[in-house]
């Protein structure tokens, strides 16, 4: 078998099949405009508190940023490829001629950031921070591409373990510092500024495990498509043209009142959206909703009569609280006096016990004396220290008298206490001469009532500390209240504002397509116009538009991140922050993508298994015919096939014959008058550039004469005629173009998005005819004779599966067709940016007084000697482009089906015609032996695969086991049973996706020995045969009279 033809035939097939088992990818956009809080939306989806750079003082998405899912083992990685030397040549030419003045110096307006010199200055500083500006104005471009031509056109790869290490490796890279925070280092200078990399960058790759992208998303960052920089704008265009989502993401404070959903980012974009059938991959993302004002929002939502008791709730809790911190602040008076009573009483108890121990051991002690107003009151730390001295003294001289040691002066006493006490010693002297010395029943007494005292101050303490407690317990569920009250009302008004949100920014996205509708309708035929005809269910569309309200913040500090910001009120679960619907929304979208791969790699290893059951089920003796019978039935099999083969051809042929016919009534048809109405405008647009300013109506009026003069016709110039400023995008050849695409898109839409999948579905539907009658004719024939009926039963199956192959392939033809249009309705501005590029460098080149008004006149000339041919040649390039398009899809449909047919003819004739075994003879034994084995190996697996996919539970098939029933290990040749089931497991995508498979599964996947003859569908009625005796004859005008009249 090793150099058999047939083991090589299934060794090709079975690498085709491996090629299929790859993971589908589906491109999600992401646009919006600056602080619009996409990054941070992103980072939140991916469960990363910091990976996409975030800043709250500046712009920081500056490249492009791909987001893909990590298969490898280090969980954080990235890949960073820089601009080429020669992107970079290029734009440093540009840069240097907005930045320098006729002098070949700095212009002054490099200090004003939103100016041409300013932006110009900004980006060559961020790469070359060294420099001055005399270095600048000195350099050239050769000597400044020599200071980075180590890493321009190289890639760099960052791989962590650790998110924070990622993010601050990866933020040295794409970050773009252009504000200085005007911090100085210890020493006072301004630290020395590093270099930048994102002007050289063109597109940055993370990898990273989210569970969002592991369906196959891919998240891309855009900045957007007018990026000054050519080679990143080439990359974001080229994403946009791949995108299958397109999120526009802006703050929900703004969505709203500026329209967003209604502008989509402009005229041109909507029109370009429109001609790639891209409305319905349309999300919007209102972000920041935490950042809400209450009081605002109850007004604009009406939400007072809900919100009052709330309100009401508050004031009494306030008024609560209120009273209960009154309580604490009086209690903890009341508690400071008793605490000054025990300490007075502590002092008392010492001075008595003193007495007592002088009474009893049998001294003469007098009462203590009273204190005096004319001593300062000593603090508590002081009487604490004073009573320790006392105590002290007393210890060391016990024979002393009490007043004596009581009068004691402390060294540390000023003059004035120290006279006052002199004063008040000599008054106790002569009041001690009068009283009655102390008896130890008294001093007893004396004691126990001060300890009385002492205890009743404690415990009235101790009662006071516990109310205190109680009281701030209280007082704390009173905060709770309010604060749970608030996030409340909070999460009312953010409710309300998101479900308003929602509805508001649908209804403005309905209208703006209505709107393009209403226009392009007017234009087409202005005398039957009627704006009351809706030209589709506006209510569906604004119903159709998926929009999130999220809360990136409230997501992160749910989910514990962000530990360093204070809580955001209005959430209380993750749900209620929308990026759990988001991350859904974000698998949903991947689900369509892998479902087709999924059947498309099922039907093909369907058909595989199939084709090997049949090839290893074939010893060659065919039925129990004789040599005569068996030519003859030969014969009329080969016969059938060359019927078959032509059909096929014609089949494929009408297709893209349909295609060529819809792309005429539809498109070429409508050149002619959307040439004439370009070329009618030309010199109006050209005139309107320079014409005097509107200043009510800026889009009525012209540029300013500054702009026109000093910037436009330069930068323009410079980049091919478009240029980018504050005032927006100035694109001089969208503006030229604009009434030619306007009325080409309505019919470009109409064709790729409704007439394209006509063509296809009709050519679906005619392939199973001619499949399904070639087979009948066939099985009449075994029947009439007697002969093959077992067999026909295994290749009725095949043809159900071939039948699901050619849709897999009609599926990917339009994806191909839509990719290929999508490329191609871009190519009008090109060779209209050819005709216009001798007017741009002309003006470049101008200079001198007058300047103004000769490149005013120079490109009004060049246009009104150019305009007859220029829009006729943009119109057909697209049309050259779009036949060889057409020529392509015919290409690889015929390819498809004659790979179809190949397979069909080999399976049939390995049953009816003896496959490549001669005539009268019969396989070697060892051939036959190996296919047997083959077969084996082949239930075993559809039993696998079966269980995998649900259709029956059982035990290990027989064929993995070995003689004595054990199972063998995953080694030598039975492991690629096991290879096979992973593959189809990887293949089939994820988790979402499995019941719909086996919906789909081809029937010998389900039964695949059930003789049950598939059901035939209904055959068009201009399908037939014109040759009964031929097998699956069709008539040269075969076509699908089901399909509808937009399907040609």
């Amino acid at each position: 078998m090793e150099n058999s033809p047939d083991a090589e035939h299934w060794i090709q097939q079975i690498d085709n099949l491996k090629k299929l088992a790859v993971k589908t990818k589906t491109v999600i956009g992401v646009v919006g405009n600056t602080g619009a809080g996409k990054s941070s939306v992103i980072n939140a989806m991916l469960e990363e508190e910091r990976l996409v750079p975030t800043n709250c003082m500046r712009a920081c998405t500056a490249v492009v940023t791909e987001i893909s899912y990590n298969y490898e083992e280090m969980p954080y990685c990235a890949e960073i490829e820089f601009i080429t030397a020669e992107d970079w040549a290029k734009e440093l030419k540009v840069l240097f001629q907005d930045l320098l003045d006729g002098e070949g110096n700095v212009s002054r307006d490099c200090t004003n950031e939103d100016s041409d010199a300013g932006i110009a200055y900004a980006k060559i500083k961020a790469v070359y921070p060294q420099k001055t500006k005399e270095d600048i104005s000195r350099s050239s471009i050769s000597r400044l591409l020599q200071e980075v031509s180590a890493i321009l056109g190289t890639r760099r790869n960052i791989k962590e373990t650790d998110s924070l290490r990622f993010y601050k490796s990866l933020q040295s890279f794409v970050d773009s510092k252009e504000k200085s925070t005007g911090k100085k280092d210890k020493d006072g200078k301004k630290p020395k500024k590093e270099r930048e990399f994102w002007p050289l960058i063109r597109v940055v790759r993370l990898y990273v495990k989210s569970p969002a992208l592991a369906t196959g998303a891919v998240i891309v960052d855009l900045p957007g498509v007018h990026d000054a920089n050519a080679a990143r704008a080439a990359v974001a265009e080229g994403y946009m043209k791949q995108c299958t989502g397109l999120w526009i993401v802006a703050p929900i404070n703004r969505a709203v009142d500026d329209k967003a959903a209604k502008s989509l980012l402009g005229e041109s974009f909507k029109r370009q959206l429109k001609m790639d059938g891209g409305f319905s991959a349309v999300t919007f993302i209102c972000s920041k909703t935490d950042d809400i004002s209450i009081s605002e929002a109850q007004d604009s939502l009406g939400l007072e009569d809900k919100m009052t008791p709330s309100w009401d709730e508050l004031d009494r809790l306030s008024a609560k609280k209120k009273d209960l911190k009154k309580d604490i602040e009086e209690l903890k008076k009341t508690k400071t006096d008793y605490d000054d009573v025990a300490n007075d009483v502590d002092e008392q108890i010492d001075v008595w016990e003193v007495l007592q121990e002088s009474v009893s051991n049998g001294k003469i002690t007098f009462p203590p004396r009273a204190k005096t107003t004319k001593k300062r009151k000593a603090s508590s730390k002081e009487r604490s220290s004073k009573h320790k001295r006392r105590k002290i003294a007393h210890d060391d001289d016990e024979d002393d008298d009490f007043i004596d040691v009581g009068s004691e002066n402390d060294d540390e006493d000023n003059s004035d206490e120290a006279e006052s006490h002199n004063s008040d010693e000599e008054s106790s002297d002569l009041e001690s001469q009068d009283e009655q010395p102390l008896t130890e029943e008294q001093v007893t007494v004396k004691v126990q009532e001060l300890k009385a005292t002492k205890k009743d101050a404690r415990t009235r303490k101790r009662e006071i500390t516990e109310r205190l407690q109680d009281i701030r317990q209280e007082l704390q569920r009173v905060q709770d209240a309010e604060s749970k009250i608030t996030s409340e009302i909070s999460a009312l008004c953010i409710s309300g504002r998101n479900q308003y949100s929602k509805g508001a920014i649908q209804q403005d996205f309905a209208a703006g397509i209505k709107e393009i509708d209403q226009e392009i309708a007017a234009e087409e035929d202005e005398d039957n116009f009627n704006p009351d005809n809706d030209a589709r269910d506006y209510d569906e569309v604004a119903k159709s538009l998926p929009v999130f309200c999220v809360s990136s913040r409230g997501y992160q500090k749910l989910q514990g991140r962000l530990r360093k910001d204070p809580p955001v009120p209005g959430f209380s679960t993750i749900e209620e922050t929308e990026i759990p619907a988001l991350q859904a929304h974000c698998e949903k979208l991947t689900e369509t993508g892998r479902a087709a791969n999924c059947r498309a790699f099922i039907n093909r290893l369907s058909s595989l298994l199939n084709s090997l059951t049949i090839w290893a089920s074939s010893d060659g003796t065919g039925a129990n015919l004789t040599p005569e019978q068996k030519a003859r039935e030969a014969k009329y099999l080969q016969k059938g096939m060359e019927g078959l083969e032509t059909r096929l051809e014609k089949v494929t042929n009408f297709c893209a014959q349909a295609l060529n016919d819809e792309l005429t009534d539809c498109i070429y048809d409508r050149y002619e008058a959307a040439v004439q109405a370009a070329t009618f405008d030309a010199i109006h647009t050209t005139d309107l550039w320079g014409a005097p300013i509107n200043r009510e109506n800026r889009a009525a009026g012209g540029l300013f004469w500054a702009t026109y003069k000093s910037h436009v016709p330069d930068a323009v110039c410079r980049r091919n005629g478009c240029f980018t400023n504050a005032q927006g995008c100035h694109n001089f050849n969208e503006q030229l173009i604009e009434p030619m695409i306007k009325l080409i898109a309505p019919g470009w839409e109409k064709a790729f998005t409704r007439r394209v999948q006509s063509v296809l579905n009709n050519f679906t539907k005619a392939i199973p005819v001619v499949l399904k009658k070639f087979h009948r004719d066939i099985e009449d024939r075994a029947r009439k004779i007697g002969t093959g009926l077992a067999s026909l039963s295994m290749l009725s199956h095949q043809i159900s599966v071939y039948e699901q192959v050619m849709k897999d392939a009609a599926a990917s033809t339009k994806d191909m067709i839509i990719a290929a249009q999508k490329d191609i309705n871009r190519e009008f501005i090109p060779v209209l940016e050819r005709v216009m590029q001798p007017s741009y460098e002309w003006c470049e080149a101008e200079s001198g007084s007058g300047q103004y008004k000769r490149m005013k006149a120079y490109m009004h000339d060049h246009v009104e000697a150019n305009r007859d041919t220029m829009f006729q040649e943009s119109a057909n390039e697209v049309k050259r482009q779009l036949e060889e398009m057409v020529k392509d899809v015919e290409e690889t449909l015929a390819d498809k089906t004659d790979e179809v047919f190949i397979q069909i003819k080999r399976d049939y004739r390995a049953v009816l015609g003896g496959g490549d075994v001669p005539q009268g003879e019969v396989i070697p034994r060892v051939q036959r032996q190996v296919r047997k084995e083959i077969k084996k190996t082949i239930d075993g697996v559809e039993r696998m695969i079966n269980v995998v996919l649900g259709l029956e539970v059982d035990e290990i098939p027989d064929a993995v086991k070995d003689q004595d029933g054990d199972t063998k290990s995953e080694s030598g040749d039975d492991a690629e049973d096991f290879k096979v089931e992973n593959t189809f497991v990887q293949a089939s995508g994820a988790k979402h996706i499995k019941s719909e498979a086996v919906d789909d599964a081809p029937p010998r996947l389900q039964s695949l020995d059930s003789p049950a003859e598939p059901k035939v569908k209904e055959e068009p009625e201009k399908l037939h045969s014109s040759d009964p005796n031929t097998p699956g004859a069709i008539s040269d005008n075969a076509h699908d009279s089901e399909g509808d009249n937009d399907g040609g």
